[in-house]
């Protein structure tokens, strides 16, 4: 009788069992509930080659950026009892088009986490206007927890994006989205270099309740592009009435870049790897010697002494004896000991020489698309082989004559070693790998989009434009402040130039840049040893969880860890870091941790005393 008993005790202990695992399947059936701090990047469908070109280019800018993602079905939002949800993800982001298409239910789950559970979301351009059956919603689903009203019909009662321009409230306004000091007008209109004003596609869209931080104006009414709507929970709904996705697939990165950055950073406060070395921002200052032209601007600059050692530089020389055709004697000619070789001898002391095109600057520059592909390699090596002759050292970095740069280019490059590689688009932002649609630039090589001042990238573009000399000095601090408070690295180019305009502005980034490197916030280095630590930040596996306001941090990467550096938001609490070799500061709430040994694997734990 006894045995009887322990066999129905085991047999009724069994099927609790199986009820207690049957209920923890069905509402924990997608991941066990944890407190790893992630950012649920949100697919609705994925139809289209493009829907997957644009679900790549969100989880490239996160990973680039460092932020925690997992990619996030609707049916998962679904698996969470009230409640649980913004423990599982801290934040919502949810791309244009393939986030268009959405049920009432998605849409009734990710307003409940934003106005009961406090999570922040980011929208962009057309969330839930598509109904299951592909019909356009009467409104969109989302238009009252934005507080705008979007997608909204034509004049001829017809749904579709216009195209029409993005201005901010004030430059105050940018800069606190992130947008890089030169990339607004004077009208505060996002702009690019050469351009002007650019063109985005918005939905038609009238605000309602938002806060307005950058709009379109037609016909003296504005129509909102970004907007905040934050909620008594602590909760906000983001909405960018711009496809994001589209700006990086046209050469554009920094508007993507910067409202997610801004999003994550300052509405979600989401830890992050710091993509710039010992978590400062990093200035890169370009130097392009394109021909002989430049043999007295050279001398009067070195005499000047407007080259320090401290300040190491990207020199971009294009080596051959001829510019425009060959034979032409207007070149550099870097291997000539009458020539360029003895002033080549000098520069290499004061930063890494890098090769600036195939051999003769604008034969290149305007050829480059009609030439055998073997013939452009040709050149190529024949460049860069000139200056490892006289420098004794292996070219690594490479700038496009002209800014002409087919991706075709990069497998070249590549395979000569190079790293890292000026870049026309994507002006005024980080170092990344472009994208324009299908094609993809290498992810071995770092491209260092130039940063502009408007419509001006080179000094001597901004003298013969007049622009007033002092203005381009307030904005050569702004941008090394810029880069030292958002701790990004930016990349400014010019040529060498004896023009009291353009050396009094080349003195005052010189002694800015040294002044901040000195006091700790910048590194002023060439781009190649930047992309050596993108390489290698790039590896880096981050695991980050948190209760109540502690972290746990798990790092590992196996080249090493050194320099390598993790943000964490404390806010106001006094926090006590459980590890020797690791150096601390903080700024604005933001606690940022950097390794100075060279393990590959480290935990880090964040407790307040």
């Amino acid at each position: 009788m006894r045995q009887k008993k322990i066999t129905y005790a085991a047999l009724a202990a069994a099927m609790f069992s199986i009820l207690i695992a049957m209920t923890f399947f069905l509402h924990y059936s997608w991941a066990e509930p944890n407190n790893l701090v992630q950012v649920a990047l949100l697919v609705g469908e994925l139809r289209t080659e493009q829907d997957k070109e644009i679900l790549a280019v969100y989880e490239q800018i996160l990973k680039e950026e460092g932020f925690p993602y997992r990619v996030v079905w609707p049916a998962e939002l679904t698996g969470y009892a009230p409640g649980e949800l913004k423990g599982r993800y801290q934040a919502i982001v949810a791309p244009e088009a393939i986030n268009s298409t959405m049920t009432r239910d998605t849409a009734d789950i990710i307003s409940s986490y934003v106005r009961d559970q406090g999570g922040p979301v980011l929208f962009s351009l057309d969330p839930a206007t598509v109904a299951a059956g592909g019909d356009q919603q009467p409104a969109p689903l989302l238009a009252d927890l934005l507080g705008v009203k979007y997608d909204m019909p034509a004049a001829d009662g017809k749904v579709s994006s216009y195209s029409g321009s993005l201005y901010f409230k004030d430059k105050e306004t940018g800069r606190a989205w992130g947008i890089t000091p030169g990339k607004l007008d004077q009208d505060n209109a996002y702009s690019t270099y050469a351009y002007g004003k650019i063109k985005f596609d918005h939905t038609r869209a009238l605000n309602v309740d938002a806060q307005v931080a950058a709009m379109d104006r037609i016909n003296g009414a504005e129509v909102p592009v970004i907007t905040v709507k934050n909620y008594d929970s602590g909760g906000s709904a983001v909405y960018a009435n711009v496809p994001l996705a589209k700006c990086k697939l046209r050469s554009d990165d920094l508007l993507p870049r910067s409202v997610l950055r801004t999003f994550l950073i300052d509405h979600a406060k989401i830890p992050r790897l710091v993509n710039s070395p010992d978590g400062m921002g990093g200035f890169v200052f370009n130097l392009h010697i394109c021909s002989g032209a430049y043999f007295k601007a050279l001398t009067v600059m070195l005499m000047q002494g407007l080259f320090n050692s401290e300040m190491p530089l990207s020199i971009h020389i294009t080596a051959g004896p001829d510019t425009y055709k060959l034979g032409d004697n207007m070149g550099y000619y870097a291997e000539s000991e009458y020539r360029g070789r003895p002033v080549l001898e000098v520069l290499q002391n004061y930063g890494e020489i890098g090769s600036h095109g195939g051999w003769a600057h604008n034969f290149f520059a305007y050829n480059l698309q009609y030439l055998p592909r073997g013939k452009a390699f040709q050149l190529l090596e024949w460049n860069s082989r000139a200056l490892e002759a006289v420098t004794g050292k292996k070219v690594i970095e490479y700038s496009a004559p002209g800014g002409n740069h087919p991706f075709w280019v990069n497998n070249k490059l590549e395979e000569m070693g190079v790293n890292s590689y000026y870049y026309a688009g994507d002006s005024g932002s980080s170092p990344s790998h472009p994208r324009i649609y299908e094609s993809y630039a290498s992810q071995n090589l770092w491209a260092f989009p130039i940063t502009p001042y408007r419509q001006y990238a080179s000094l001597e573009e901004m003298e013969r434009g007049h622009v007033p000399e002092e203005e381009v000095k307030q904005w050569i601090e702004d941008l090394i402040d810029f880069s030292a408070e958002e701790k990004v690295i930016r990349m400014v180019y010019t040529h060498p130039s004896d023009t009291r305009f353009c050396m009094e502005a080349i003195r005052t980034l010189e002694e800015k840049a040294l002044a901040e490197q000195g006091a700790g916030r910048i590194k002023a280095s060439p781009m190649s040893r930047f992309a050596e630590f993108l390489n290698r930040y790039a590896k880096t596996k981050c695991e980050i969880k948190k209760a109540d306001n502690d972290y746990s941090i798990v790092l590992e990467n196996p080249e090493g860890l050194k320099d390598i550096t993790v943000a964490v938001y404390v806010g106001e609490e006094n926090k006590i870091v459980m590890d020797s070799d690791v150096k601390t500061s903080e700024e604005d709430g933001w606690l940022y941790i950097t390794v100075t040994s060279n393990p590959q694997k480290k935990t880090i734990d964040v407790n307040t005393i």
